[in-house]
């Protein structure tokens, strides 16, 4: 792979409530893998905005982000991100934010239904995942119909810790769902995440994998995004170069990076 490619949009600093790693020692172990470009994407939670601190947190990262871009100018490319949680659980404060800074790159994620916990610790073994999975990719269509961000991270989400789904991938009852996702994202030209955290758990595949990245090409998707998720300074890039190889793999021939807001198409080499 050339080096323009090997980006990393998707990384957690100390400013997100589930790392505690610091973000030059982020940056420096990007520069250090041989990475050229990365966007930090601190997580915002928008129903726990001004009441959790994250408007602090949004502001802190934000800056220091900006700080990393002179400190890295010539090792790396820092583009100032956000990884924002349930936009539409509470609109006004999402846009408020969308508003006040001058975001590189907005990752829109979906970590858990409205007025419910994260998937993360959710009680599976009690849950009715069909429906519980109906909801979500139901709220997902309405998250990518609003649209104010670049790239849909984690598709498969919640499937990484449904226990009973764990070494199969029959994603066929949401089919129907997930095609109308996918071609609402090509209608409003945003990208789709290739998530490579699944690669270093349990999961053992991408968030979303080859067929539904492909399936996502097949409905008119032009762009993918590629991310490990790291929220420690050791899995700055893991993996990034095997998300590249699927997207090839896809039919896609070309990586999205954002600055400014605007897309940046890199060959895949």
């Amino acid at each position: 792979m050339g080096k323009q490619c090997l980006i990393d949009f998707h990384l957690h600093t100390e400013h997100s409530p589930d790392s505690e790693a610091a973000m030059p020692a982020v940056c420096n172990a990007a520069a250090e893998a041989g990475l050229s470009r990365i966007a930090i994407t601190d997580h915002v939670e928008i129903p726990a905005l001004y009441k959790d601190g994250y408007d602090r947190t949004a502001a802190l990262s934000y800056a220091q982000a900006g700080g990393m871009q002179a400190l890295f100018k010539g090792r790396l490319q820092v583009e100032r991100g956000i990884e924002l949680g349930e936009p539409l659980h509470d609109l006004e404060k999402a846009e408020l934010l969308l508003d006040t800074y001058d975001f590189d790159f907005v990752l829109g994620s979906l970590h858990n239904l409205i007025d419910d916990v994260d998937f993360y610790h959710y009680d599976f073994a009690n849950a009715d995942i069909r429906s519980l999975m109906d909801r979500y990719f139901a709220e997902v269509l309405d998250m990518v119909r609003w649209g104010r961000f670049h790239s849909l991270a984690h598709l498969t989400y919640p499937f990484r810790y449904i226990p009973e789904f764990r070494g199969k991938e029959d994603y066929s009852p949401w089919q129907d769902a997930i095609d109308a996702i996918f071609r609402a994202l090509a209608e409003r030209g945003l990208a789709l995440e290739i998530n490579t955290s699944g690669l270093r758990q349990s999961m053992g595949r991408t968030m979303p994998d080859l067929p539904m990245i492909r399936r996502f090409k097949e409905l008119g998707g032009e762009r993918v995004t590629v991310g490990s998720d790291a929220h420690f300074p050791q899995d700055v890039g893991c993996n990034i170069a095997d998300g590249l190889e699927i997207a090839r793999q896809a039919g896609f021939r070309h990586i999205a990076a954002f600055h400014k807001g605007k897309a940046e198409m890199l060959t895949i080499e």
